[in-house]
């Protein structure tokens, strides 16, 4: 085959045309892409100061835990213990943190259920 052959050949062939309605389609979805904002970032400035916090309580919650099991002369029996633990259960219901709880647990429900429908269009 010569190189004359072959360019009678591709010069022989049909353009190649979009269909009707493609480039109308791709325009729209190009616009669409730029008309929506871009997404919020998160707000690390507000969170540290919540994170800080409670690292400061798990760390000292720890050492606590630590400071009391670690001493020979507390001798602390389950008796004393319990009652403790009561006692800091009947504070935390005293300011509601069954309501605490109660909307933390509905928050996180809310952010998992949006999470799944955000990730399932896509």
């Amino acid at each position: 085959m010569r190189q004359d052959d072959l360019e009678h050949i591709l010069a022989g062939e049909d353009e190649i045309q979009p269909t009707s309605g493609f480039t109308a389609s791709v325009m729209e979805a190009v616009r669409q892409e730029a008309a929506t904002p871009p997404p919020i970032p998160f707000p690390w400035r507000r969170a540290v100061p919540g994170i800080m916090a409670a690292v400061v309580v798990l760390l000292s919650t720890i050492l606590a835990l630590v400071h009391f099991s670690g001493t020979a002369e507390t001798a602390i029996d389950s008796a004393t213990m319990l009652t403790a633990v009561k006692r800091q259960v009947e504070i935390a219901m005293h300011f509601g943190a069954g309501w605490i709880v109660l909307a933390l647990l509905l928050s996180l429900a809310s952010v998992a259920v949006s999470m799944r429908l955000s990730t399932a269009r896509g």
